[in-house]
């Protein structure tokens, strides 16, 4: 694409992205159409140039930002193979290998395959945690385990944690009513197993039963994968009736209004790749009570209050003290909340460029031994060898 179209392309979808109303279903599919439209007429049409320009650079790189295409081996194994880039990719977890039971079965297969495609044919990858970047290790550590030789080579993969900006919520627009006739508390995030709603909504039945007026629970996401126990309890439950409630169809604007009214926002997750709602949250003044996992540490740090996602007790606990007007827990938040600080863009994309330029000044230094060493030497071998992508099964 030319520079000025993709330009255009990213400033069109930021503006979609970024609106706090919907338009109608036509006028919007509309609008997107001619947003790629105008992305079909941006293509540069250069395409040998830029083949003899990657060819004359000394350390091209491809940059791979989707999940979706780590799986097309074919292709990035053609751009290794006929440009010589170095491939670098975005990895934001890898869940559906260490917790399969959370996602649907064949989703683990499917990640599998990915975590081989990351030690074959990827140079480096930024990931957004620790706890990401541990997966990761793990789980190409787990699919070259069981490769027969010569494929079974060890990995060069150079992994970097860069942790992803964190924006506040929009401000609470004038005139929108955020229900403060009664306290309430908010959970975000798909309705899926890993998420685990269901401890919520048990605690909830039991205020039911042991308040005369129990906060409410507002239930923030779209209806996700394997939820039926879930969607049971929203629909049918007569102790839930009247306290929880279900939005799936809000825009930032309106999920920002009702978490700056609610006492707390709930995230009582098994597993999570970062925890980009409890950073928003934080970096917004609400306070958070959340699972005690890996993840949500790197990002909480000391500030949100953490609990065992299994333990139904301390939930019910924090929820009641927490729904108090005069709870100490959460003014202690609050005073916590004024030290945090919320991870940033330019830091970022800090450790992106930090990462960009090991994978080129690696490049380049695999390119002069190559030059260096005697056709047909063992020191010539190795040194393409760590150029070669693996060959395809």
């Amino acid at each position: 694409m030319s520079h000025s179209g993709a330009r255009r392309f990213v400033e069109s979808i930021a503006a979609r992205w970024e609106g706090a109303a919907r338009s109608g279903r036509w006028s919007d599919c509309l609008a997107l159409l001619w947003t790629y439209l105008d992305l079909l007429a941006s293509l540069d049409l250069s395409g040998i140039r830029l083949r003899r320009r990657l060819r004359r650079s000394e350390a091209p790189l491809f940059l791979v930002v989707s999940h979706h295409h780590l799986a097309r081996a074919g292709a990035i194994a053609r751009l290794r193979r006929g440009l010589n880039v170095r491939t670098v990719c975005l990895i934001h977890d890898l869940l559906p290998l260490s917790f399969p039971e959370y996602f649907k079965r064949d989703w683990e297969k499917k990640y599998r395959r990915l975590a081989l495609n990351l030690a074959r044919f990827f140079d480096g990858a930024i990931v957004c945690s620790e706890s990401t970047a541990d997966a990761v290790r793990r789980g190409i550590e787990g699919v070259m385990a069981g490769r027969p030789t010569p494929t079974a080579q060890p990995s060069n993969l150079s992994i970097r944690v860069a942790a992803l900006g964190v924006r506040t919520f929009p401000l609470r627009p004038a005139g929108m009513r955020g229900a403060e006739d009664r306290p309430f508390f908010a959970v975000l995030g798909t309705l899926e197993p890993r998420k685990n709603h269901l401890l919520l909504l048990n605690l909830w039945a039991r205020l039911s039963e042991a308040m005369a007026a129990p906060p409410r629970l507002l239930v923030i996401g779209a209806r996700g994968w394997e939820n039926e126990q879930v969607l049971d309890m929203l629909e049918r439950s007569r102790r839930l009736r009247g306290l929880v409630e279900e939005h799936n169809g809000l825009c930032d604007s309106e999920v920002g209004a009702l978490l700056h009214a609610a006492r707390a926002l709930l995230l009582p997750s098994f597993a999570e790749g970062f925890g980009l709602p409890l950073g928003e949250a934080l970096a917004s003044g609400i306070p958070v009570i959340c699972s005690d996992i890996g993840p949500f540490r790197e990002v909480g740090r000391d500030a949100p209050e953490y609990l065992d996602p299994l333990n139904l007790p301390a939930w019910l606990a924090a929820v009641i003290d927490y729904s108090r007007p005069d709870s100490a827990r959460r003014v202690a938040q609050l005073q916590r909340l004024a030290q945090w600080r919320a991870p940033c863009w330019a830091d970022h994309f800090a450790a992106v460029a930090e990462l960009l330029d090991q994978v080129a000044a690696r490049s380049i230094t695999i390119a002069s031994q190559i030059q260096d060493a005697k056709p047909g030497s063992a020191a010539r071998e190795r040194a393409l060898q760590t150029v070669k992508p693996l060959p395809p099964h």
